[in-house]
């Protein structure tokens, strides 16, 4: 198949779920054989033409801003049209609101991943945020609710990373569920393994001796549950010695700042801030444990299988599509809500469970479950039955014009 993808977050230009599962997906079809071509956002550092483990990539797409799900669509337009080449199937990692512009024009059936609900992240965010924001929510709600309809109409097939997601979908367009598969999600368990182990790890990363290490790597914004995770370190403290690293970076940093000043645990957590890509396994195996605090909408938790692969157990809790993750490991890994006497309770059991044979399962369980050259499989035929329906379409529309024709 000659196959479009178009995305609004690429690795290794953007670290995160979805930049890695476009990129990953895009090469894998491109292993299996397939003509790949991606869209992408611009980057001050990379070409703008580059072919990249056989996928072609055109950097063309607009870098942020409102109204970023237009200017996406345009411009994804545009570049397909410079291209000059026809596709067979168009796989959208963008905004479902860019996809609604999309779908119409880009004269081949429109596969699009839903990765998340932007409806609901801006009820969220609007939960947490001012007045000034809640004001303008409501605009931008209304907005996005009418472009996710028409690309809900109008993609060949949605395609889900978990039964969490496809919940979404079905409570938010349920016109599409008829046209929804869940697909499978894979890591690279070569980078993303436990390698020479636990202490060289830390010695690599020059993480000295000390109590229990707990390790999260997240966007620091509010759904992602690290303020309770700091807070119930804080309580865990008074019972359990233990270190804290929280791996990435974002908007909420001087709030955690001061929350760690506040609460004296200077000397305990430690906010890591972004960390270069060739970097991140290590932090994976140096942890006692990896905590996934998430407060609400978790649509996969790629980190979580990452994690996994490299022989680290996982606590996280029951938000979103972690308990899809865990709950074949170990239930009792899964923690009921954020709430820090709940995340304190659930760390130190994960603690007592996180034994070598449990880092052993855990490996084997992420070789079992998260292995793209299997994973690969479900995406390959989602596209060709999108393209297999598409034709069907095509033809039954043809011989109804036929058949009108006085």
């Amino acid at each position: 198949m000659r196959i479009l993808v178009a995305t609004d977050q690429w690795f290794p230009d953007r670290l995160g779920g979805v930049a890695r599962v476009a990129a990953s997906t895009a090469t894998e079809l491109a292993a299996r054989g397939h003509d790949v071509e991606a869209i992408a956002p611009r980057s001050d550092s990379r070409a703008r033409v580059s072919v990249e483990d056989g996928v072609t990539v055109r950097r063309v797409l607009p870098r942020g801003g409102l109204p970023k799900t237009v200017t996406d669509a345009v411009a994804t337009l545009a570049a397909a049209r410079r291209g000059r080449r026809s596709f067979d199937v168009a796989l959208a990692h963008v905004s479902p609101a860019a996809c609604g512009l999309l779908a119409s024009r880009l004269g081949a059936p429109l596969v699009l991943v839903y990765h998340s609900s932007e409806l609901q992240e801006v009820r969220y965010r609007r939960q947490r945020k001012g007045v000034r924001y809640r004001a303008r929510s409501y605009l931008l709600e209304g907005a996005l609710a009418l472009l996710e309809r028409t690309a809900a109409l109008r993609a060949q097939r949605v395609l889900v990373l978990s039964e969490y997601t496809r919940g979404l979908l079905g409570a938010e367009r349920p016109a599409a569920l008829s046209r929804a598969s869940r697909v499978e999600v894979g890591v690279d368990l070569g980078r993303f393994s436990p390698g020479a182990g636990r202490e060289a790890a830390r010695a690599r990363l020059g993480i000295a001796d000390g109590p229990p290490l707990l390790v999260t790597v997240r966007r620091l914004v509010t759904r992602m549950g690290l303020e309770e995770l700091v807070r119930a370190v804080d309580e865990l403290r008074r019972t359990t010695p233990v270190r804290l690293a929280i791996v990435g970076g974002g908007s909420l940093r001087p709030r955690l700042e001061e929350a760690v000043r506040a609460l004296g645990l200077e000397e305990t957590v430690t906010l890591v801030g972004r960390v270069p890509d060739a970097a991140l396994p290590d932090w994976y195996r140096a942890a006692d444990l990896f905590v996934l605090p998430t407060v609400a909408y978790e649509g996969f938790g790629l980190v979580t299988a990452e994690a996994l692969a490299c022989g680290t157990p996982v606590v996280g809790t029951a938000a979103g599509a972690t308990p899809e993750l865990l709950a074949p490991l170990d239930r009792r890994l899964i923690v009921e809500t954020a709430e820090p006497s709940a995340l304190a309770a659930g760390i130190r059991a994960g603690l007592h469970l996180a034994d070598p044979a449990l880092r052993a399962r855990c490996r084997s369980y992420a070789c079992e479950r998260f292995d793209w050259k299997r994973a690969i499989e479900s995406w390959e035929r989602a596209l060709e039955q999108a393209v297999s329906d598409a034709s069907r379409a095509a033809r039954a529309h043809a011989e109804r014009r036929a058949t009108a024709r006085p």
